[in-house]
């Protein structure tokens, strides 16, 4: 078999990590919007304990992100990540199992744990290692995975929710995380070598050398303060600005298959979102990406503060750019890793950005449930969402065009 008449197998890989984020991110967190009103209403939960559950969940996808890269160095990547994903499914029987509230907090610990230890920082060491052309686009593709899980699987996990229980719901998924888990095992290397190959390149041929991308020459200590700042808050306004999706619309008096309608219109858009991100960095580099995509979420999220209107289409309108937007909350930390630490520190940079991107996640969690109870409204959360994300915009902004990092990829 020759690499040059077939497709080589890092598209492979890179469906096997679009599996895995559909499993780890997509079932694993982004779906739970639409099991939490259920959830809520079954155990007999304030609006404060749901934020809670999510702020364990936060707490522990920190703890991930800080033990990522010494789970994947001890355990390889395939591994690592399989025995995440089986854990995964093993809180998604916990939740369907029990009614108590410490207990759907171990569950969401679970949930956390896996965000980290089969979510981006291994599938972005994944595609480093396999793709050393079109690594954004890989990226993209793999991230999607998350949005495609938010399409599918709301309105039938909602159905059978109605249909049967929660318990019946939650138990299905977990037996499609378990399948997810064997089939990674299956089409999963970690590295080319492991099967005889090579990374994935466009042109240039085998013997061409590797240039490596450096980390710009201006990036002070101050700057990278600021990017992690920035990553601070967009860590935490898009990862709870998708979890709290379906609470913000059913609070607001939203049909519940509405509002699964609504998640699933969302993650249909990410996926478009995420691909269309790597095209853009890969083509006019992330610099340019940012402005493209921050603007997008921005308009989303003030449309998002108008769901008290009832208005059906304009809630449309609000997951639609939203969704397109939302590449921020999966793909650019990898991106920024690499443009502003270069290929030599990639990985401690990714680690770092990741790391304080949950601290994010972690710190502002609680805040929109206890902002909820006080006025009756999820919408105060994301009139402040929207305010970090454009605080963020800013900080980036700056760094960027000061380094000038991020520019036009040569050709």
């Amino acid at each position: 078999m020759t690499e040059t008449h077939r497709i080589h197998y890092a598209w492979i890989i890179c469906l096997g990590g679009t599996l895995m984020l559909f499993t780890s991110l997509g079932l694993g967190v982004n779906v739970f919007s639409a099991f939490q009103p259920y959830l809520l209403e079954y155990a007999g939960l304030s609006n404060t304990q749901g934020a809670w559950i999510i702020t364990v969940r936060s707490f522990f996808i920190l703890v991930g992100m800080a033990t990522a890269n010494w789970l994947v160095d001890r355990l390889g990547i395939r591994l690592a990540c399989t025995l995440s994903l089986l854990m995964l499914a093993a809180s998604s029987f916990l939740f369907g199992a029990v009614r108590q509230f410490p207990l759907y907090c171990l569950a969401a610990a679970m949930v956390g744990l896996v965000y980290s230890w089969a979510g981006m920082i291994p599938a972005s060491l994944l595609i480093s290692h396999w793709f050393q052309d079109r690594r954004a686009l890989a990226l993209s593709i793999v991230a999607a995975g998350s949005g495609l899980a938010t399409i599918v699987a709301p309105v039938p996990f909602t159905t059978l929710i109605q249909t049967f229980s929660l318990r019946v719901s939650f138990w299905t998924q977990g037996t499609i995380m378990l399948l997810a888990a064997v089939l990674f095992w299956f089409l999963v290397r970690d590295r080319p070598e492991d099967a005889g190959l090579s990374p994935y390149r466009t042109s240039g041929g085998e013997a061409a050398p590797v240039r490596p991308r450096p980390a710009p020459a201006g990036f002070t200590p101050t700057y990278q303060v600021l990017v992690l700042a920035a990553a601070f808050l967009v860590g935490a306004a898009t990862s709870l600005g998708i979890t709290d999706t379906g609470v913000l619309y059913s609070t607001a008096g939203y049909p519940q298959a509405v509002v699964a309608q609504l998640i699933s219109c969302m993650g249909l858009c990410m996926i478009v979102g995420k691909i269309s991100y790597g095209q853009v960095v890969d083509r006019m580099g992330g610099r340019m990406a940012n402005y493209i995509f921050f603007g997008l979420i921005l308009i989303g999220y003030a449309l998002c503060c108008l769901a008290d209107t009832g208005n059906i289409p304009l809630a449309f309108a609000a997951m639609v750019i939203s969704g397109f937007g939302l590449p921020l909350c999966a793909v650019s930390p990898p991106v920024w890793a690499r443009d502003l630490y270069g290929d030599e520190n990639y990985a401690r940079g990714l680690k770092w950005v990741q790391t304080i991107f949950a601290l994010g996640i972690f710190v502002v969690g609680p805040v929109p449930g206890a902002l909820a109870d006080w006025t009756g409204s999820y919408i105060p959360a994301y009139a402040m969402f929207w305010v970090m994300l454009l605080v963020s915009l800013l900080l980036l902004g700056w760094v960027y065009a000061r380094t000038r990092a991020g520019g036009r990829p040569e050709r």
